[in-house]
């Protein structure tokens, strides 16, 4: 009895430490993002007296600062700040260029936590002492992000196996990260509503809760797995799910080369070129054909090893980020390749309208003047040509001048679908990959083609409108072309 009654005071007083640690982590959060607002409603003042010239230069040094101030906030108090740092560097268009190469950082930024609490966490998983389970499993994680990291190891019966932990206590600290985060958002659009970050919350909260369950993610693995099942140059780990829980990921260790080390890639007898026609169509397929995709290509998520016909074999690893397509997004976006191919720019409005482009009571006539404008850019671009594309041509701020409008009446009438981000950040992410294995390369003529065969069923009539052929041993051809 004693010793009872002496266990629930230490109990007590662990738990409110727990909550006194959680409450000063809120306050430093709210701090960081009171700074940041409280700099931008005095610029927002200053710049009728600054000018427009002055008022850009000072504009441009206060983002710098913000995003720096995010970076190192986000990198101290982790959990669900560096993926939501992670999840803002998506937000292509939203945000300035400094918050985006800022907060990109974040990707590898993730220290592990100590071995004990992942063990003690496997062992109330799986109701099983660790020795019952695995014959070893490396103290050292191979791998660490914000919610979980990964541990290699042996089961019992001999099988390799990759085990992913999720952090203890992580669920709490879920909850109230995401209270401050919400309190943020709705502050922020109190001030400028434009910017509608409330819908950037409740993103961010479907993101983290789905990537909580590790069932899910399971699942996910098997359902792309499933879709490449006859093509012997695309892999991926089986699940054991004798040893999983939504905690807990236990699945087969994939071996291989580093996709980014270009120099055993090559002592292994494979050609980077081959390397990237295979990834590339991998995601076209995905994306196009699947709607079902693996949303996170970045270099420590794939192994390449040599398969038997002596071309190379992709491993897909980490099924954490992982998107789907509702069928209004895909057909729509099937709507606005048609228009674009076409050069039919009703089309394309129909489609980005499809898409979810089109904000609620937008105006639609700045709605269609801007799709226009965008249009007009991109039809001097024929499919051989885009690795030439500039992209500051597409900076907003240059566009809503040419365009005359305001970026409120943009705002007000745009608003960029979820799944939009996903898509834009996955392309970006798998072309800058396909350029650091061979920077010759035009990774896009492996995809172009292959858009056709799927999207339009090999149309041959929409082929010859570009010159091009839905066979993709001829757009092969062309891109290696493109080296010599």
């Amino acid at each position: 009895m004693c010793e009872i009654r002496a266990a629930r005071p230490r109990r007590r007083t662990s738990e409110l430490r727990a909550y006194v640690r959680m409450g000063y982590r809120s306050v430093r959060a709210l701090a960081m993002f009171g700074r940041i607002l409280v700099i931008y409603v005095i610029l927002l003042g200053l710049r009728r007296i600054l000018g427009r010239d002055r008022s850009a230069r000072v504009e441009e040094g206060i983002h710098l600062w913000s995003a720096r101030t995010l970076y190192k906030g986000f990198l101290s108090l982790e959990g669900v700040y560096i993926k939501l740092g992670q999840f803002m560097s998506m937000l292509t268009g939203l945000l300035p260029d400094q918050y985006l190469d800022e907060l990109e950082k974040l990707q590898d930024a993730v220290p592990p936590r100590p071995y004990e609490a992942i063990a003690a966490r496997i062992t109330t998983e799986l109701e099983k002492p660790i020795e019952a389970v695995f014959e070893e499993l490396e103290e050292k994680a191979t791998a660490s992000a914000s919610l979980g990291q990964v541990h290699l190891g042996r089961l019992r019966d001999g099988r390799e196996v990759a085990v992913k932990v999720q952090y203890p206590g992580i669920e709490q600290v879920v909850r109230t990260d995401l209270a401050v985060v919400r309190l943020a958002a709705s502050v922020i659009d109190f001030f400028f509503p434009e910017l509608n970050y409330r819908n950037v919350y409740e993103d961010l909260k479907k993101t983290i809760t789905r990537e909580l369950d590790y069932l899910n993610e399971g699942r996910s693995a098997e359902r792309i797995a499933a879709n490449f099942a006859d093509n012997d140059h695309v892999e991926f780990p089986l699940i054991y799910w004798e040893y999983t829980t939504s905690k807990v990921l236990c699945m087969e260790r994939k071996r291989g080369i580093k996709i980014l080390d270009v120099a055993a890639i090559k002592e292994a007898g494979i050609r980077p070129i081959d390397v990237i026609e295979i990834l590339v169509q991998a995601y076209f397929k995905q994306l196009l054909v699947d709607g079902f995709y693996h949303a996170d290509p970045h270099p420590g998520n794939f192994f390449v090893k040599k398969a038997a016909d002596g071309r190379p074999t992709i491993v897909f690893l980490d099924f954490g980020a992982v998107a789907e397509f509702p069928k209004d997004f895909k057909d729509g976006m099937r709507t606005v390749v048609y228009g674009y191919m076409l050069r039919d720019d009703k089309r394309v409005i129909e489609g980005m309208r499809q898409m979810g482009f089109e904000a609620a009571g937008a105006d639609e006539e700045i709605f269609e003047k801007a799709v226009r404008h965008y249009m007009d850019k991109l039809l001097h671009f024929s499919p051989q040509d885009f690795s030439k594309l500039d992209l500051r041509e597409f900076d907003i701020r240059k566009n809503l001048e040419e365009m005359q409008l305001s970026f409120r009446e943009l705002a007000r009438t745009f608003q960029v679908p979820r799944n939009w981000f996903y898509v834009e950040r996955t392309l970006t992410l798998l072309m800058g990959l396909c350029a650091r294995l061979d920077p010759k390369v035009d990774a896009f003529l492996y995809g172009f083609p292959y858009a056709v065969e799927f999207v339009f069923g090999g149309d041959s009539k929409l082929a010859a409108i570009w010159g091009t052929t839905s066979d993709p041993t001829k757009a092969r051809s062309r891109a290696v072309k493109k080296t010599s």
